[in-house]
């Protein structure tokens, strides 16, 4: 018995890492090769430039708000 589930504990650590493995690999290869997603890097930029986006509409908001309420 012990047997079996040393070959079944390695089956499925050789499964997880060869699954590891190809998503990189596809991940890359798209990243990379086709350049139909953009790398790591370029979505970080993205979503920093979002959040900057979205900081400064609230700003402009209040101040459209405190602009709104002195022409009352």
């Amino acid at each position: 018995m012990m047997i079996l589930e040393t070959l079944f504990n390695a089956g499925k650590s050789w499964h997880e890492e060869t699954l590891r493995t190809l998503q990189l690999n596809v991940a890359e290869f798209l990243q990379e090769e086709t350049r139909d997603l953009p790398a790591n890097a370029e979505v970080e930029i993205f979503y920093k430039q979002v959040t900057e986006l979205e900081r400064d509409a609230l700003i402009l908001e209040e101040k459209l708000n405190q602009l709104d309420g002195k022409s009352q």
